[in-house]
Protein backbone atom coordinates (compact mmCIF):
# COMPACT_ATOMS: atom_id res chain seq x y z
CA UNK A 1 0.00 0.00 0.00
CA UNK A 2 1.18 3.55 -1.11
CA UNK A 3 0.44 5.80 1.67
CA UNK A 4 2.91 9.03 0.52
CA UNK A 5 1.44 8.92 -2.89
CA UNK A 6 -2.25 9.50 -1.45
CA UNK A 7 -1.32 11.95 1.10
CA UNK A 8 0.95 14.12 -1.35
CA UNK A 9 -2.41 14.15 -3.69
CA UNK A 10 -4.69 15.66 -0.67
CA UNK A 11 -2.52 18.00 0.22
CA UNK A 12 -1.77 18.97 -3.45
CA UNK A 13 -5.42 18.80 -4.13
CA UNK A 14 -5.92 20.82 -1.00
CA UNK A 15 -3.39 23.73 -2.29
CA UNK A 16 -4.87 23.60 -5.65
CA UNK A 17 -8.31 24.15 -3.99
CA UNK A 18 -7.50 27.22 -2.26
CA UNK A 19 -6.00 29.20 -4.84
CA UNK A 20 -9.61 29.93 -6.30
CA UNK A 21 -11.29 30.75 -2.72
CA UNK A 22 -7.91 33.38 -2.31
CA UNK A 23 -8.24 34.99 -5.73
CA UNK A 24 -12.24 34.60 -4.95
CA UNK A 25 -12.29 36.68 -1.16
CA UNK A 26 -9.28 39.03 -3.35
CA UNK A 27 -11.61 40.06 -5.72
CA UNK A 28 -14.69 40.07 -3.21
CA UNK A 29 -12.26 42.59 -1.01
CA UNK A 30 -11.58 44.65 -3.99
CA UNK A 31 -15.06 45.13 -4.78
CA UNK A 32 -15.91 46.04 -1.30
CA UNK A 33 -13.28 49.16 -0.85
CA UNK A 34 -14.38 50.26 -4.44
CA UNK A 35 -17.89 50.44 -3.70
CA UNK A 36 -17.33 51.82 -0.31
CA UNK A 37 -14.46 54.52 -2.00
CA UNK A 38 -17.42 55.44 -4.66
CA UNK A 39 -20.58 55.65 -1.78
CA UNK A 40 -17.74 57.77 -0.02
CA UNK A 41 -17.04 60.07 -3.30
CA UNK A 42 -21.36 60.15 -3.80
CA UNK A 43 -22.18 60.73 -0.08
CA UNK A 44 -19.70 63.95 0.04
CA UNK A 45 -21.11 65.06 -3.75
CA UNK A 46 -24.41 64.78 -2.36
CA UNK A 47 -23.41 66.87 1.30
CA UNK A 48 -22.07 69.47 -0.76
CA UNK A 49 -24.76 69.94 -2.85
CA UNK A 50 -27.47 70.27 -0.43
CA UNK A 51 -24.86 72.57 1.49
CA UNK A 52 -24.95 74.69 -1.76
CA UNK A 53 -28.55 74.48 -2.20
CA UNK A 54 -29.31 75.30 1.86
CA UNK A 55 -27.29 78.25 1.36
CA UNK A 56 -28.86 79.59 -1.53
CA UNK A 57 -32.22 78.97 0.29
CA UNK A 58 -31.40 81.09 3.26
CA UNK A 59 -30.15 83.77 0.81
CA UNK A 60 -33.55 83.77 -0.97
CA UNK A 61 -35.11 83.76 2.49
CA UNK A 62 -33.18 86.56 3.86
CA UNK A 63 -34.03 88.78 1.10
CA UNK A 64 -37.98 87.78 1.61
CA UNK A 65 -37.56 88.96 4.80
CA UNK A 66 -36.23 92.20 4.24
CA UNK A 67 -38.27 92.86 1.26
CA UNK A 68 -41.48 92.10 3.99
CA UNK A 69 -39.71 94.47 6.15
CA UNK A 70 -39.38 97.22 3.37
CA UNK A 71 -43.49 96.85 2.48
CA UNK A 72 -44.43 97.11 6.16
CA UNK A 73 -42.14 100.24 6.68
CA UNK A 74 -43.43 102.00 3.71
CA UNK A 75 -46.99 100.63 5.33
CA UNK A 76 -46.26 102.68 8.38
CA UNK A 77 -44.86 105.62 6.41
CA UNK A 78 -48.26 106.31 4.80
CA UNK A 79 -50.60 106.99 8.19
CA UNK A 80 -47.54 108.12 10.38
CA UNK A 81 -46.88 111.00 7.63
CA UNK A 82 -50.91 111.84 7.45
CA UNK A 83 -50.91 111.95 11.46
CA UNK A 84 -47.81 114.65 10.98
CA UNK A 85 -48.86 116.82 8.45
CA UNK A 86 -52.41 117.45 10.71
CA UNK A 87 -50.28 118.61 13.39
CA UNK A 88 -47.38 120.02 10.90
CA UNK A 89 -50.32 121.84 9.87
CA UNK A 90 -51.96 123.24 12.93
CA UNK A 91 -47.99 124.55 13.52
CA UNK A 92 -48.27 122.13 16.75
CA UNK A 93 -44.54 120.36 16.90
CA UNK A 94 -45.44 119.44 20.66
CA UNK A 95 -47.65 116.24 19.33
CA UNK A 96 -45.46 115.64 16.18
CA UNK A 97 -42.70 115.02 18.64
CA UNK A 98 -44.75 113.28 21.31
CA UNK A 99 -45.96 110.75 18.11
CA UNK A 100 -42.20 110.59 17.50
CA UNK A 101 -41.40 109.49 20.92
CA UNK A 102 -44.15 106.91 20.66
CA UNK A 103 -43.43 105.22 17.88
CA UNK A 104 -39.06 104.95 18.38
CA UNK A 105 -40.06 103.02 21.75
CA UNK A 106 -41.12 100.25 19.29
CA UNK A 107 -38.89 97.47 19.29
CA UNK A 108 -36.19 97.93 16.31
CA UNK A 109 -36.82 101.83 15.44
CA UNK A 110 -33.48 103.37 15.93
CA UNK A 111 -34.44 107.06 15.29
CA UNK A 112 -37.07 109.11 13.66
CA UNK A 113 -36.17 112.60 12.06
CA UNK A 114 -38.31 115.22 10.20
CA UNK A 115 -36.90 117.92 8.07
CA UNK A 116 -38.38 121.39 7.20
CA UNK A 117 -38.43 122.06 3.49
CA UNK A 118 -35.21 124.12 3.85
CA UNK A 119 -33.59 120.47 4.58
CA UNK A 120 -33.03 121.24 8.62
CA UNK A 121 -34.08 119.22 10.93
CA UNK A 122 -36.87 120.34 12.98
CA UNK A 123 -37.94 117.88 15.09
CA UNK A 124 -35.61 114.44 16.30
CA UNK A 125 -36.30 111.44 18.24
CA UNK A 126 -32.00 112.38 18.98
CA UNK A 127 -32.66 116.16 20.12
CA UNK A 128 -28.69 116.40 18.90
CA UNK A 129 -29.87 116.19 15.38
CA UNK A 130 -32.53 119.27 15.82
CA UNK A 131 -30.87 122.17 13.46
CA UNK A 132 -28.89 120.27 11.58
CA UNK A 133 -28.83 119.78 8.15
CA UNK A 134 -31.03 116.63 6.97
CA UNK A 135 -28.11 115.35 4.83
CA UNK A 136 -26.25 114.53 8.49
CA UNK A 137 -28.72 111.31 9.05
CA UNK A 138 -29.52 110.50 5.63
CA UNK A 139 -29.25 111.70 1.82
CA UNK A 140 -30.34 115.08 0.88
CA UNK A 141 -31.81 114.35 -2.18
CA UNK A 142 -34.98 112.47 -0.44
CA UNK A 143 -35.67 115.83 0.37
CA UNK A 144 -36.76 116.61 -3.29
CA UNK A 145 -38.37 113.44 -4.20
CA UNK A 146 -41.86 113.43 -3.79
CA UNK A 147 -42.41 109.20 -3.29
CA UNK A 148 -41.37 107.14 -0.03
CA UNK A 149 -38.26 104.88 -0.35
CA UNK A 150 -36.66 102.64 1.60
CA UNK A 151 -32.72 101.73 1.77
CA UNK A 152 -30.97 99.21 2.65
CA UNK A 153 -27.31 99.06 4.17
CA UNK A 154 -27.20 95.67 5.77
CA UNK A 155 -30.00 94.57 7.89
CA UNK A 156 -31.19 98.33 8.94
CA UNK A 157 -34.01 99.95 6.90
CA UNK A 158 -34.04 104.01 6.13
CA UNK A 159 -37.32 104.92 5.00
CA UNK A 160 -37.74 108.40 3.91
CA UNK A 161 -41.27 109.68 3.00
CA UNK A 162 -42.29 113.45 2.37
CA UNK A 163 -45.00 115.18 4.27
CA UNK A 164 -47.15 116.89 1.63
CA UNK A 165 -49.77 119.81 2.59
CA UNK A 166 -52.61 120.39 0.30
CA UNK A 167 -50.70 122.29 -2.26
CA UNK A 168 -47.19 122.51 -0.90
CA UNK A 169 -44.85 120.26 0.56
CA UNK A 170 -44.27 120.82 4.22
CA UNK A 171 -41.00 118.58 5.20
CA UNK A 172 -39.41 115.02 5.20
CA UNK A 173 -39.87 112.09 7.43
CA UNK A 174 -36.76 109.42 7.88
CA UNK A 175 -37.40 106.22 9.86
CA UNK A 176 -34.37 104.21 10.58
CA UNK A 177 -35.17 100.93 11.48
CA UNK A 178 -33.19 97.48 12.48
CA UNK A 179 -33.86 94.00 10.93
CA UNK A 180 -34.27 91.91 13.78
CA UNK A 181 -31.93 88.82 13.09
CA UNK A 182 -33.41 85.96 12.24
CA UNK A 183 -32.48 82.02 12.76
CA UNK A 184 -31.14 82.02 9.40
CA UNK A 185 -28.45 84.05 10.19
Amino acid sequence: MDTTDTSTQTLTANNGNKRPVLITIMIALVLIGALWVWKSIEIKNLKEKAATENQALKKAADEKIMQVHNDHLKLLAKPFVWALRTEMLQGNLNQVNLYMSDLVKERNIQRIVIANTKGTIVASTNKKDEGQPFSTVGKAVATATDETSVESEGHVLTMTSPIMGFNNRLGTLLIRYAVPATALN
